[in-house]
């Protein structure tokens, strides 16, 4: 059996992933868009057929920066995501990525930038496209 590397692995997920509609609606600035849910739910299986694992965590070699405005936290803080080949788990590669994010409460400022940077990572990092149209200028 030709055992396939990491690199060879990621580029059968990006082929194999499709789209996903923006079929979430923001009731509050009327507009549509994908779920986390809906993103982790389309990978996952992809990833266990190539027995990939993805694991995510702050990297604490950066400053977790913090201040407050007038009414809102606003935090900063650098995230690391690593995928580990488990068929030969010497295969790894790893990616920093910034997370941003602002609440009236210091712990939703952080969850929210959490949630947001990886939930784009993943649609970039993955090639997923979200739309039928993939030019918004087009129209």
């Amino acid at each position: 059996m030709n055992e396939l590397n990491i690199y060879q692995k990621l580029q059968a997920v990006q082929q194999n992933i499709g789209q996903l509609k923006k079929d979430q609606l923001n009731k509050f600035q009327n507009y549509k868009y994908v779920s986390e849910y809906d993103i982790l739910r389309t990978l996952r299986p992809l990833l266990a057929e190539q027995s990939l694992l993805l694991t995510f965590s702050d990297e604490t070699s950066s400053e977790f920066l913090f201040n407050k405005t007038e009414k809102e936290w606003m935090v900063k803080y650098l995230k690391k995501m690593l995928i580990i080949n488990c068929e030969n788990t010497t295969e790894q590669l790893t990616f920093n990525f910034w997370a941003c994010g602002q609440n009236t409460d210091l712990a939703k400022a952080k969850g929210s930038a959490e949630t947001y940077s990886i939930k784009y990572l993943l649609m970039k990092f993955f090639l997923i496209p979200t739309s039928d149209n993939l030019d918004p200028d087009q129209k």
